[in-house]
């Protein structure tokens, strides 16, 4: 009864502050004042989808999520969505004017169980090495099983970043190196380049089943200002992706299990897309309750080849009130391309 008299009082004031806004008006001398408030979306429960962006009081976000679909920030802008699994991935975004506050993945927590186990891969990147007309799935085709989603447009059109979609990606046999990578993970990739710039990039005969014309652009590394500190070509690429540089400081390269990580892409000399890597385990002991919501700073480069707003860490999270993962660019800076 107590926690219903506390949502009760949390929505009238959350109603109030809608109200006053809505009006043009300002809230009162004894409301919080905009230094006091937080952005929260909210959402019933019974209409998890019918939002609306308010600030309200920070005591009063944690009773909303709580008790509601509510979540923090304003609402997001989703872009496309694909079921997978047993559920459906999302693509996201949250922003306030032109400064974006966050790029995201959704995971409904179904996307977790039912999930293509064999073939290891989608079939898209295939190539006949041996010539006889027959494709090995096994010895002939890169990948996971990837999905391209692409940002609302509204985020892609109006605020200052080059990201434009997110290209989740489930490796139920892990890729190489197989004693640091080889469990079940998703990588999930935010590209600052055209995707027709990516699916363009060929499988063929040279080595890790690339064109071997673009086998040798995959090896142009950007110049060293534009790389991360301790970023390394592992030969870790791939069709249809590019190079994926791997921190050898990392902790799964140091003794500790692989539970999730960074990594940064480049293709013929610059840097094409930023990537979380997240095991299966640590995603279902998220949905589960035994892994608590965090965030990770990565290591960023001394200067940017493009201008625009670029994240700082990565953060995984589980929104218990509605049965759903994210994945996301967080804390975002202004960087001026030299």
């Amino acid at each position: 009864m107590a926690l219903h008299r506390k949502l009760i009082a949390a929505l009238a004031l959350t109603a109030t502050l809608a109200a006053t806004t809505a009006a043009g008006g300002s809230a009162s001398a004894t409301a919080p004042t905009s230094s006091d408030l937080t952005w929260v979306c909210l959402a019933s429960t019974q209409a998890p989808d019918r939002e609306r962006s308010l600030r309200v009081p920070e005591k009063l976000v944690d009773l909303l999520i709580a008790t509601t679909a509510s979540y923090r920030g304003p609402c997001a802008e989703r872009g496309e969505s694909e079921r997978f699994g047993d559920g459906v991935l999302t693509a996201y975004s949250q922003s306030v004017g032109d400064r974006p506050l966050t790029i995201g993945l959704v995971l409904s927590d179904g996307s977790l169980s039912g999930l293509p186990q064999h073939p290891p891969h989608d079939g898209t990147t295939c190539y006949d090495v041996d010539g006889d007309g027959h494709i090995d799935e096994m010895t002939e085709c890169a990948g996971g099983h990837a999905r391209q989603l692409d940002l609302g447009r509204q985020f892609r059109e109006d605020v200052d970043t080059p990201f434009t979609y997110v290209l989740s990606n489930w490796n139920p046999g892990g890729h190489p190196p197989p004693d640091v990578y080889g469990d079940p993970h998703f990588d999930v990739h935010f590209y600052v380049k055209p995707d027709v710039e990516r699916v363009a990039i060929r499988p063929g005969p040279c080595a890790h089943l690339m064109n071997c014309d673009d086998l040798e652009l995959a090896k142009v590394m950007p110049a060293a200002e534009y790389l991360a500190p301790d970023y390394t070509d592992m030969d870790a690429i791939e069709p249809a992706m590019g190079n994926h540089l791997v921190d050898p400081t990392a902790p799964e390269f140091n003794g500790e299990p692989f539970t999730h990580t960074w990594i940064y892409g480049t293709w013929n000399g610059e840097v094409t897309f930023y990537e979380a890597m997240v095991t299966h385990e640590w995603f279902d002991r998220m949905r589960g309750g035994e892994t608590e919501d965090a965030c990770h700073d990565f290591k960023l480069p001394a200067q940017w080849q493009e201008s625009g707003w670029y994240p700082t860490s990565y953060c995984l999270r589980h929104r218990d009130n509605r049965d759903e993962i994210t994945v996301s660019l967080e804390d975002f800076v202004h960087r001026t391309a030299r």
